[in-house]
């Protein structure tokens, strides 16, 4: 809006000003009414009442910006961006240096697929905030995601031309790297994109950074580089860090918006803010089961034990046969060091839930630390052994990724002579970018107990090329060595 169109609103705020003070309504007919809610049954419970709360807010101070800024916060955030769009347009044209609000319209209509008109709006935000990389990479993502990289490009490189000016990596400098790439490969210059990629490694861990730099590597012909980095797990991006889109985020309504809102939080360890989000939903839904979960988190995450089994408690009395609340308390309760308490807990939570795979994962890891099976192998075990093994079997059998637990489920099997079933589970783990060396150890020793020790060499010799100097590897190969005579056997 130009600033000519502003005045006339000025003037009646003048005019207004003049009005005698027993006016009860002095701003009336200042401002176009905000934006009402659609009532298609998209908004409801605590949504609207958020909305209309703020609307009134807005009829008491009509040339409010932030009050008309904040209503179309309200309606971004919970699933109504054509009303978003019109709040946060009448916010610009009271306070059209506001380069937030542009940003917030223009996310708006991207929602609504006006991209065109997305992408005028985010031109004014660039304009008037110049240096803040996001106003150029998240558009970015849009005209990508629209198959327009070619147009997208230029924004990205903006985004890095503004960190390398600032001489150090943005929090967000994975965004342009990954948008880059991106346009790069879409517009077949995979040669381009390869160094680009390559350093997008070096600054974030992540399975989506390793599948574009494979892809990259298979474009330009390096297909033996590729299979060495081969990514696992699911491919979605990264998040990037954009501390405008906290106030969407904040600003979400209902239930799962506010536990969504209180878990990041937590995971920022912004503790004190996720303190208050807590106690705001919690007058509202002071029963709820997962409120009490993140509260519990809270209580743990500020090394507060007996206040987290409390509330832990308060939730398995609100709710017997709730699982991950009888799992949690587990988990709490182990921490406490009441370890058959924690057992009785995760047996209740296989009772409640027998597909939830942690909780038996929960029970093997008790029973080997209450039969004191982590201690080493000792004689007369084996059917303590095969008890442990048990509901580990159950986990593995509906599925488990992490692979301390594999290594863990691996040496169990082990002792309980299953050797075929060790051998395929830690045979999992050899080919994952974030192997760990104690899976070769843990092979090799399974090897050994086979009889085939040259196989158990090798693999430790094969883990020792990737993990040099680990203590684990070393000492087997050092003890083959030293049963060969000083020298390691041959292979």
């Amino acid at each position: 809006m130009t600033p000519r169109c502003v005045i006339p609103i000025l003037a009646l705020a003048l005019a207004a000003s003049c009005k005698p003070a027993s006016d009860p309504e002095p701003n009336r007919g200042l401002a176009p009414p905000p934006p009402t809610p659609r009532h298609d049954g998209s908004l409801d419970g605590e949504v609207l009442e958020s909305v209309d709360a703020q609307i009134r807010a807005i009829e008491l101070d009509p040339l409010s910006a932030a009050a008309r800024k904040q209503l179309g916060l309200l309606y971004v955030a919970n699933g109504a961006p054509a009303e978003a769009a019109e709040a946060f347009l009448q916010s610009t044209q009271i306070d059209p240096e506001n380069a937030q609000t542009w940003f917030f319209r223009a996310l708006a209509l991207e929602q609504i697929n006006e991209l065109d008109e997305a992408m005028t709006a985010i031109t004014t935000a660039q304009q008037l905030d110049p240096d803040r990389t996001s106003l150029y990479w998240q558009p970015g993502f849009w005209l990508l995601d629209a198959g327009r990289a070619a147009e997208a490009l230029p924004l990205f490189e903006e985004a890095a031309a503004i960190e390398s000016r600032s001489g150090v990596t943005a929090a967000d400098g994975a965004a342009h790297r990954v948008g880059r790439g991106r346009c790069l490969l879409e517009l077949d210059r995979p040669e381009e994109a390869v160094p680009i990629l390559e350093e997008l490694r070096t600054i974030v861990d992540h399975y989506y950074a390793s599948y574009l730099l494979g892809q990259a590597y298979r474009r330009v012909g390096r297909g033996d580089e590729a299979e060495v980095i081969r990514a696992t797990g699911a491919l979605d991006p990264p998040s990037y860090p954009d501390p405008w889109m906290e106030e969407v985020a904040a600003s979400g309504r209902g239930l799962d918006a506010r536990l969504s809102w209180i878990e990041t939080l937590q995971a920022a360890r912004r503790l004190d803010e996720a303190a208050v989000a807590l106690a705001e939903a919690r007058q509202r839904w002071p029963k709820d089961i997962y409120l009490l979960h993140r509260l519990a988190e809270l209580h743990r995450l500020r090394g507060q034990s007996a206040s987290r089994i409390r509330v832990l408690k308060q939730a398995v009395r609100i709710d017997p046969d709730h699982a991950a609340s009888h799992y949690n308390l587990s988990i709490a309760l182990q921490q406490q060091g009441e370890l058959h308490k924690a057992l009785n807990h995760a047996y209740m939570a296989t009772r409640a839930n027998p597909s939830l795979t942690p909780a038996w994962l929960q029970i093997g890891r008790l029973l080997i630390l209450t039969n004191r099976l982590d201690r080493g192998p000792r004689e007369g075990d084996l059917d303590l052994v095969n008890a442990a093994l048990e509901p580990l079997d159950k986990a593995f059998e509906l599925g488990v990724d992490e692979q301390n637990e594999h290594i863990m489920y691996g040496h169990l099997l082990m002792r309980a002579n299953r050797l075929d079933d060790a051998t395929q589970i830690l045979e999992r783990l050899l080919d994952r970018p974030d192997a760990n060396p104690k899976a070769w150890a843990v092979l090799s020793k399974v090897h050994a107990a086979r009889g085939d020790h040259r196989a158990a060499l090798a693999t430790a010799i094969d883990g020792l090329n990737l993990f040099p100097n680990q203590p684990a590897l070393l000492q087997i190969v050092d003890e083959y060595r030293r049963a060969s005579g000083g020298g390691a056997p041959s292979q």
